[in-house]
C-alpha cells in the first residue's frame, strides 16, 4: 500500500524487457511508471526502491550514452570481462571487480570492451536514500574497485531476480532489502579498498581471537605482531575496517561483553570488570560510561526485554 491505503497496482503477468540485439541469457526487468510511481509515496519503499534491474552477460557491443543522465541513480557491478565509464569529466576503463555508481542527473556514458566484452549487474534505483548512498560508496567520484574475488558476495543479482517473481508490494519490498544489503556491502568494501584480502582477514582473525579474550592484556605492537604487519599498517586497515582504533575498538568488545554479564549474573561491578580485563574499576567505570552512556550499575537497573 502507499501512504494514502491504496494497495500497489499488481499486474497478473511479469514484464521483462529483452533489448532488440539483446545478449545471450540476459536478465532485464523495468517496472511500470504507474508501479514506480506508487513506490515513491510508499512508507516502507519512498527512501530505496527499485525501477530497472538486470544481467549482462558478455555483452557484445553494449553502449549507453545519457547527456542529461537518470532519473535515478544507476549502479552497475563488473563480475568478467571488460568495459569503460565516463562521468563527471573522467573517463575509467572497468574490470572484473569494479563498481560505477552514477548518481541521479548526472550525464556519463558507459559500454563495453569491443575485445572483451564486459558482463554487468545492473540497477536503477530512487528514493531519498540515493544520495546519501552514492555519497558513502564512491565520494566525489563514480567508481569503486574492488578485488574481483569480492563481487561475488555484494549479491546485486538478487534485486533483478526479486523482481523477476513479480512487482507486487511484496516483491518490491524485497528487491529494497536486496539493493540496501548490496548498498550496505560496498559500504564495507570502500573502507578497505587498496587491501589485499589476505591483509584484510589478517586483521579480522585479531578482531575474531580479541573477542575470544576480553580479559587478555595486549598492546597494538602485540596484535600487529599476530597479524604479520607493522603497527601503522595494522591500525590503518583495521580502523579502515571496524571505524575506530584497535585498542579502542578493544574496549568497546569488552564494554559490550560486560552489559552481558551485568545482565545475566548477579556479580559484583568490580568482578565484571575484571571478567573482561579491567582491572581498574574506576577506568572500567569511565569507559563503560563512554560508550553506554550511563554506569554500570545504572545499565544493570534499566529494565531490558
Amino acid at each position: 500500500m502507499d501512504k494514502t491505503g491504496k494497495k500497489l497496482d499488481d499486474p497478473p503477468i511479469m514484464i521483462v524487457r529483452h533489448r532488440r540485439e539483446g545478449f545471450l541469457g540476459q536478465h532485464h526487468v523495468v517496472l511500470p511508471a504507474p508501479i514506480t510511481a506508487a513506490a515513491a509515496e510508499h512508507p516502507l519503499l519512498s527512501g530505496l526502491f527499485v525501477t530497472d534491474a538486470g544481467l549482462y552477460p558478455n555483452a557484445q557491443g553494449h553502449r549507453v550514452t545519457r547527456a542529461s543522465g537518470s532519473g535515478g541513480a544507476v549502479l552497475l557491478v563488473c563480475t568478467a570481462g571488460r568495459g569503460w565509464a565516463q562521468s563527471h569529466g573522467q573517463r575509467h576503463q572497468v574490470a572484473a571487480g569494479d563498481v560505477v555508481f552514477i548518481g541521479p542527473g548526472e550525464a556519463h556514458a558507459y559500454g563495453a570492451d569491443a575485445a572483451d566484452p564486459w558482463t554487468i549487474e545492473w540497477a536503477h534505483f530512487s528514493g531519498s536514500e540515493t544520495l546519501c548512498w552514492r555519497e558513502a560508496i564512491v565520494g566525489n567520484d563514480f567508481f569503486l574497485r574492488l578485488h574481483p574475488t569480492a563481487v561475488a558476495g555484494i549479491g546485486l543479482s538478487n534485486v533483478h531476480e526479486s523482481l523477476e517473481a513479480g512487482y507486487d508490494e511484496i516483491q518490491l519490498l524485497l528487491a529494497a532489502v536486496a539493493l540496501r544489503r548490496c548498498l550496505t556491502e560496498l559500504v564495507k568494501f570502500r573502507r578497505v579498498p587498496s587491501h589485499a584480502p589476505t591483509s584484510v582477514e589478517a586483521v579480522e582473525a585479531t578482531a575474531d581471537w580479541l573477542r575470544r579474550h576480553p580479559a587478555a592484556q595486549v598492546t597494538l605492537a602485540v596484535l600487529a605482531k599476530k597479524a604479520g604487519m607493522s603497527p601503522s599498517r595494522y591500525s590503518d586497515i583495521f580502523r579502515q575496517r571496524y571505524g575506530y582504533s584497535p585498542i579502542d575498538w578493544f574496549m568497546r568488545q569488552r564494554v559490550q561483553q560486560a552489559c552481558h554479564l551485568l545482565d545475566v549474573t548477579r556479580e559484583k561491578v568490580e568482578i565484571v570488570g575484571l571478567e573482561v580485563g579491567f582491572r581498574d574499576p574506576f577506568y572500567f567505570s569511565r569507559s563503560f560510561r563512554k560508550v553506554m552512556g550511563c554506569s554500570p550499575r545504572d545499565y544493570r537497573a534499566i529494565a531490558k526485554g
